[in-house]
């Protein structure tokens, strides 16, 4: 499988199957950037998710 790519972490295999897994990072950002331009919802959800990680990191840092 071509686009099969396998890391390991602490002892668990990761396994990603992606043509993105193969993207270096400037051409996955390029792709996110393309994709949030566009209105995708899935990386739209996955901008909320990550902006609330950071939020939440943020709040609990002034605490």
């Amino acid at each position: 499988m071509k686009n099969k790519k396998e890391y390991n972490f602490e002892g668990t295999r990761v396994t990603i199957v992606s043509k993105l897994a193969h993207l270096t990072d400037e051409e996955r950002g390029e792709y996110m950037r393309r994709q949030l331009a566009e209105g995708n919802p899935v990386y739209k959800e996955i901008e909320m998710a990550v902006n609330a990680c950071y939020n939440d990191k943020t709040k609990s840092r002034e605490d």
